[in-house]
């Protein structure tokens, strides 16, 4: 705001304040009219009067014009009137008296500018401490808006952690079901193995047996070609290659029966290994379960620090407020000292 438009709303002020003193509309004009011409250095005008009193026609302006022009050439004239003073005394002592009048206007006048540029001072010196407030405020605001966008990450980073931990949740819960299933399957299989091993352990008992039997009938067989030699020699090879085919079929049934174990020895370590695998991968997701709850605490120990700031940042804002609010009064009472100001009398 520069000077011109502090004077103009000076101006204003007090020609509302003449407003309220005067109700008449010619007094009201004509003390306008001395404040224009003696307080701001200005040549009243009839347009300028009506624009600041807008009060009556336009021609009450330009009557409390002329007037205030005659009573200034009527005070500036000033006559000593006695009977005893020569015309050419009395006409020096007027100009005297008119002299001595007009530079105690001109004294007045200087010391109304001394005053009035103090207080321009005093104006620019509280205009300056409001623009620092301003400007104090502009850098409060900023890290205001500062410390909002880093909450507002914080608060998007948290909806993130959020969603990642129940991604995690969800793909734990995936892998529980997974060892559960993995469970399951290997009590099958060692199921599935023991009912193999009772099979096989049937079968090679049913071997035994007939291997038993085969032997026994060798055993006679050959009693018999002892008796009969020459004529049972047939018959015993006969038995013998059948008791080597029965021992061939039982060693191949046992080796077909020892691989079947094999194999599903070899399935259930597999299915061993795999459940150390998802074991291993629980505790992982377990310890990224643990860090992700450490992370969101510190978060929402920085929301909170955040939301401290804030706080103090208004409360820093309320209380510049007051100091605002202050410096403002402060400047009214400048104002109401000058237009307090008496103007000087001849």
């Amino acid at each position: 705001m520069n000077t011109a438009n502090t004077s103009e709303i000076s101006l204003n002020a007090e020609v509302e304040a003449l407003k309220e003193r005067f109700s008449n509309t010619q007094e009201l004009y004509r003390e306008v009219c001395a404040l224009l011409f003696f307080r701001y250095g200005t040549t009243p005008t009839a347009n300028k009067l009506y624009q600041l009193v807008r009060k009556g026609s336009m021609s009450a302006p330009s009557q409390a014009l002329v007037t205030f022009w005659e009573e200034l050439r009527e005070k500036s004239r000033t006559r000593i009137e006695h009977p005893d003073l020569p015309e050419a005394l009395t006409s020096a002592a007027g100009e005297l008296i008119a002299t001595l009048w007009r530079q105690a206007q001109e004294a007045a006048q200087e010391s109304l500018e001394t005053f009035k540029a103090e207080a321009q001072a005093t104006v620019d010196n509280a205009r300056m401490d409001v623009a620092a407030f301003e400007l104090e405020r502009d850098r409060a605001l900023q890290r205001e808006q500062a410390t909002q966008q880093t909450l507002a990450a914080a608060e998007q980073e948290i909806i993130s952690y959020r969603e990642e931990l129940a991604a995690a949740n969800e793909a734990r819960l995936a892998l529980t079901k997974a060892i559960e299933q993995t469970q399951y399957d290997n009590q099958a299989l060692q199921q599935q193995l023991h009912d193999v091993r009772k099979e096989f352990s049937t079968e090679l008992e049913k071997l035994h047996h007939a291997a038993q039997l085969s032997e026994t009938r060798s055993r006679d067989t050959e009693k018999r070609l002892m008796l009969d030699v020459d004529r049972e020699r047939l018959a015993t090879v006969k038995a013998q290659r059948e008791t080597d085919a029965v021992r061939a079929a039982a060693k191949a049934a046992e080796d077909e029966q020892l691989a079947a174990l094999k194999q599903l020895e070899q399935q259930l370590q597999s299915s061993q290994h795999e459940n150390g695998k998802l074991e291993g991968a629980l505790q992982t997701l377990n310890l990224n379960l643990e860090r992700s709850d450490s992370e969101l605490k510190a978060l929402y120990q920085q929301i909170a620090q955040a939301n401290a700031e804030i706080v103090m940042l208004r409360e820093q804002h309320a209380s510049s407020g007051v100091q605002k609010t202050a410096k403002r009064k402060g400047m009214k009472v400048l104002e109401g000292r000058a237009r307090r100001t008496p103007t000087a009398k001849p």
